[in-house]
């Protein structure tokens, strides 16, 4: 049989294997079968009967249905010649596990009560009369078929949950991806602003005072080299194993002073305070909670212009419970304008609501309430803070 064939046919080379050890099972045991006085002896009929069952089962994944029928026709002919019981019989059982195991309820009762019926009518002529034959073909054919969709439902079962780890382990991969782009906007963003801010200072006082433009120049390059590090981290921990660790690099609370001096050293006022003991903070949350200070940062020098001054507050209660509190002053006005705005990629408070969220926090960010001015960002976790 070529392969082609076999696909359609559903057959696989178990199938064949176990149809070719049940016909070898029949044709050895069957010839060697004595006869009594009230059985019919042995003969080609009985032998063919046999086989044909046996090399039925071999399609019994694809044409189960006419499986079914091939075998009770044939045990049934076996039976009314009023062969003795032997080998022969052996595809029977096999055939209703299989019609278990394929076939849907309720279907398959009704298929299984016409097997049952083939192999107690057929004992029944062979024998002339009805005894215990008709309780134990009925008993066997509902055993075997209740086998079949026992195993059929652990089937099932197996295959929901592999199904279920699969989706698992994508949305895990898709989670840490999501995470990952939000590292890569928050330090490009942040490096990219700052970049913004020095190199405009730097051209106005490259002419009139180079020795502040210099200090202008070593800002930028100063953030240039701190984006290419923490990108390089990054890639770095893609091409790492999973077995390696860290797999990706985690700014945290402990970092927040060198994001206030480099935000300082672009011209911004700020001012940080911090309540509690970074260190029951766990670094998730942590994580979070400094990626927030930076992005409201970033868009403070990008939509309040250099000359604002931000308040950060940090309030740790215990661990899981803190806030964080990012306030600016929306910064120098001329002629009733705020500064012209610097290009952003318009995903910063999206990508900071759903790190939050994602670690189990809230956030509330927006333009403060008149007469205030400025734009103001608060993240929660837990309850109390």
């Amino acid at each position: 049989m070529d392969d082609d064939r076999a696909r359609w046919l559903g057959i696989r080379w178990a199938d064949v294997g176990l149809a070719a050890v049940v016909v070898a099972v029949i044709l050895a045991g069957t010839l060697h079968i004595e006869q009594e006085d009230a059985e019919r002896a042995i003969d080609a009929l009985a032998v063919a009967c046999g086989v044909i069952a046996g090399a039925s089962l071999v399609v019994w994944r694809r044409f189960t249905l006419p499986m079914v029928a091939a075998v009770g026709t044939a045990m049934f002919v076996y039976l009314v010649r009023g062969y003795p019981g032997g080998p022969a019989l052996l595809p029977g059982p096999i055939a209703a596990a299989f019609l278990g195991y394929r076939v849907a309820r309720p279907l398959v009762w009704w298929v299984g009560g016409a097997f049952a019926s083939a192999v107690v009518i057929g004992q029944a002529i062979g024998d002339g009369h009805l005894g215990a034959a008709g309780i134990i073909g009925t008993g066997w054919v509902v055993a075997a078929v209740f086998a079949g969709q026992v195993a059929a439902a652990r089937a099932e079962r197996l295959a929901a949950e592999r199904e279920r780890r699969a989706l698992t382990e994508q949305q895990a991969i898709t989670d840490e991806r999501l995470r990952i782009a939000r590292d890569l906007h928050d330090s490009v963003a942040h490096a990219m602003a700052t970049i913004n801010v020095q190199s405009g200072v730097a051209a106005h006082l490259l002419d009139r005072r180079p020795e502040q433009a210099r200090s202008a120049l070593e800002a930028i390059r100063q953030a240039s080299s701190d984006v290419l590090d923490e990108l390089g981290a990054i890639l770095g921990a893609l091409r790492r194993d999973e077995g390696d660790a860290p797999r990706a690099p985690m700014a945290g609370l402990d970092r927040l002073d060198e994001l206030v001096e480099r935000s300082r050293a672009d011209g911004l006022t700020v001012t940080c305070s911090v309540e509690g003991d970074p260190s029951l903070v766990p670094p998730s949350l942590g994580t979070a909670a400094y990626r927030v200070v930076q992005e409201s940062l970033s868009n403070t020098r990008r939509h309040a212009g250099p000359a604002a001054e931000v308040a950060v507050s940090v309030r740790i209660a215990g661990p899981g419970a803190l806030s964080v509190t990012v306030v600016d002053d929306g910064g120098t006005r001329v002629n009733g304008s705020r500064p012209a705005v610097a290009p952003g990629l318009g995903l910063g408070l999206a990508g900071m609501r759903e790190r939050v969220e994602s670690t189990g926090g809230t956030l509330d960010a927006g333009v403060r309430s008149p007469p205030r001015r400025g734009f103001s960002v608060r993240a929660v976790w837990g309850d109390r803070t």
